[in-house]
């Protein structure tokens, strides 16, 4: 089943990370970790070194700004919370997370 960003409205691709399958946006380079994929993420023994780095650069086709955007599981709007001092989207029914690009990359650096 597709499902669409919440950002740009298109249809997600899967990205596979072993047994992990993430969904990615191919315009924003967002991602959408259903709950518990956040910690199956940080628990992988080998991620290769450019695995879920942004390839794009036109942010102009998002669609939905922070604070309005719907879950792509539940369809409710999501809340933002801060993590790590970085603001990102969750869906308060099925607990899944949306991280713009380079949010990833913060976090993880942190």
């Amino acid at each position: 089943m597709n499902i669409e960003c919440p950002t740009c409205l298109v249809a997600l691709r899967e990205v596979r990370l072993g047994d992990l399958v993430l969904d990615e946006c191919e315009l924003c380079d967002g991602l959408w970790f259903d709950n518990g994929e956040p910690e199956l993420l940080v628990t992988l023994a080998s991620l290769p070194k450019n695995a879920l780095q942004p390839l794009a650069f036109d942010d102009s086709r998002k669609a939905v700004p922070p604070g309005q955007r719907k879950c792509p599981r539940c369809h409710v709007v999501m809340k933002e919370w801060e993590w790590r001092s970085t603001h990102v989207d969750v869906c308060p029914t099925c607990r899944g997370m949306w991280l713009d690009r380079w949010e990833l990359q913060k976090i993880l650096a942190d």
